[in-house]
């Protein structure tokens, strides 16, 4: 295959925010441009201050923000100026809004090859389960997502994962323009520190993820109302990672009504995740719905046994029943079950945390990803 020696990529997204997409997203930007035969851009539709922004810019690579008011249409037109000035071979967006915007782009500048990541099951069912969501601005938006997928005809899909394919096949009419590459993660670079695990004077449990019904990180504190109650169990600790989202103040209220204050502590968005990880006992990720779960693989990469939601989509990536403990989203005496086994039962955690760190390694290392990815843009382009 005769691979593409000059290659310009513009890259569309929502925000440099804090969540995986975004992350997942820098990495591979900076894979890029780090190839002396391609050039890549950000183009950003909302400018937030919370995120991956300044890792982009010290790393050189260029951004365009969308600073004016306005709705998709302003978006789109603003996108179209940028692409007829850029004039990219390959235009990537991510998430709903930036897949909108660059398919109406292409009414009216359809040059270039358009490629879409595929990064969640946004309509999933379990979300019916979220009493925040507007269930008609939901199925509005829906539609609108569907609507400009399908009139778009030259669209190719890059998916996270089997089950986010499977997903959108029949939403989008999918046929054979798409690929599947999961995410990767780097090498934790903490996981060898002797004795990190003796610091622990009592069970330590982690989860990483923004603080929104999606996570599920309310069911794991009910979870250990149930422990304290039934058992008696009252020293586990429960340490949350992610940015403030629409669920804080329920988490907030939960804790000070049940009195977990000396128990769970959410630290918010940090930077040190690699470091608190591998000091924790085992990485917890009750979520309703998942494209993959990026924070799954960066507790895979610091070697911790996993319990999640019994979801299709973390059992691909687990890629084994027996690889973690499963408790299906939203139950919470399940769940309590589960971290009561993994507490008392030191084999098994041993057992679950090398499976994770294997499937790390055969699957999801960042180096390995890049590659697959930059292959993949090659293929549409030759």
């Amino acid at each position: 295959m005769n691979y593409q020696e000059d290659m310009k990529v513009i890259i569309v997204i929502n925000t440099l925010g804090s969540g995986g997409a975004e992350r997942s997203m820098l990495e591979f930007a900076k894979f890029l441009h780090k190839e002396d035969s391609v050039s890549v851009k950000f183009v950003c539709l909302e400018h937030k201050k919370i995120g991956v922004e300044e890792e982009v810019k010290a790393f050189g690579i260029p951004v365009i923000f969308f600073e004016e008011s306005g709705g998709y249409l302003a978006k789109t037109r603003f996108l179209v100026k940028i692409l007829k000035r850029e004039k990219p071979d390959i235009v990537h967006s991510l998430l709903t809004e930036s897949n909108i915007v660059a398919r109406l782009s292409r009414k009216l500048h359809p040059k270039g090859k358009l490629v879409q990541s595929l990064v969640n099951t946004a309509y999933s069912e379990e979300r019916k389960k979220d009493g925040k969501l507007s269930w008609q601005k939901f199925q509005l938006a829906k539609q609108l997502d569907m609507w400009t997928a399908r009139l778009t005809p030259d669209i190719f899909y890059h998916s996270i994962t089997k089950e986010v394919l499977q997903h959108y096949v029949p939403l989008f009419n999918i046929k054979d323009n798409h690929k599947v590459v999961y995410r990767g993660r780097y090498e934790n670079p903490y996981l060898e520190m002797e004795g990190h695990k003796e610091t622990n004077a009592v069970f330590t449990l982690i989860n990483s993820g923004r603080q929104e019904f999606a996570k599920g990180q309310i069911t794991i504190m009910k979870a250990l109302v149930h422990l304290r109650k039934k058992y008696g169990l009252s020293h586990i600790k429960l340490e949350i990672l992610g940015r403030p989202g629409s669920y804080s103040t329920v988490l907030n209220q939960y804790i000070a009504e049940n009195g977990l204050e000396s128990q769970v502590t959410i630290h918010g968005f940090v930077t040190d995740v690699q470091k608190r990880l591998v000091r924790a006992d085992a990485f917890i990720f009750p979520s309703y719905y998942e494209g993959l779960g990026g924070a799954l693989l960066e507790a895979f990469a610091a070697r911790l046994p996993c319990i999640c939601s019994d979801l299709p989509v973390l059992k691909e990536v687990v890629g084994s029943n027996e690889g973690a403990l499963f408790s299906p989203p939203g139950d919470h005496e399940a769940l309590a079950e589960n971290i009561k086994l993994l507490m008392e039962n030191e084999p098994l955690r041993s057992k679950l945390a090398d499976h994770a760190y294997n499937r790390f390694q055969d699957n999801f290392r960042m180096e390995k990803i890049n590659a697959e990815m930059l292959h993949m843009y090659n293929e549409i382009l030759d």
